[in-house]
């Protein structure tokens, strides 16, 4: 039985401490007629954030439940910060903030980035990183992903391409970390090490036996 239990723990183990999970509801964009989409970064059933389409706005982001984007702490409004591979995202960051309010974020408009995210470092074409943080029930989880906005021959809106968050919660992240790529062990995975445990001590009882 210990073998068994062995197995257990060292998998339940790598369940607690996976560390950096790629989401696998990204790539993600906005709808292409005016409507919107969720995003739910960890797939739990909360929408994290908002991807909009709107004949007016073009294309934006909004910040749902607990989802929230990295700010520089000079932005009062509109935060949505480009970021360097790195930077680490955690709960206190010197110089950057999480806004207490939900917002919403005009990327792209008139075929042209907005001054609020020029500002930012951003700008039309590009391929770059954010930061962000998400809730699923009490616990908050920080993450990194990559963002592609569009030029004129993809129709000016956005792509988030990928996104990574530490599922230890609370766990900061760096950004450009995507983690050993483990993924985590099922139920049936689970089940399946535990039938192991029991066969070879069934098969060490035949021994002694004998």
């Amino acid at each position: 039985m210990a073998g068994g239990a062995a197995a257990l723990a060292m998998v339940s183990g790598n369940m607690a401490t996976a560390g950096i999970v790629a989401s696998t509801t990204a790539p993600i964009s906005p709808p292409t007629s005016d409507s919107f989409i969720v995003w739910d970064v960890d797939s739990d059933g909360t929408a994290d954030f908002g991807l909009i389409n709107s004949s007016t706005e073009s294309a934006s982001l909004s910040e749902r439940n607990g989802g929230r984007f990295v700010a520089a702490n000079s932005r009062t409004f509109a935060g949505f910060q480009k970021l360097a591979s790195g930077f680490v995202v955690q709960s206190s960051m010197a110089g950057y903030q999480f806004f207490y309010s939900a917002q919403r974020i005009i990327v792209t408009s008139s075929q042209g980035i907005v001054t609020n995210l020029a500002a930012q470092g951003w700008a039309m074409g590009d391929v770059g990183f954010f930061g962000f943080k998400f809730t699923s029930g009490a616990n908050t989880y920080f993450g990194w992903g990559e963002i592609d906005i569009h030029g004129a021959n993809e129709g000016y809106g956005f792509t988030i391409t990928r996104a990574y968050y530490n599922n230890t919660p609370f766990a900061p992240i760096t950004v450009g970390d995507t983690g050993s790529a483990i993924p985590e062990p099922s139920a049936c995975a689970l089940a399946l090490l535990a039938a192991g445990g029991v066969a070879a001590y069934r098969g060490r009882r035949k021994q002694v036996a004998a």
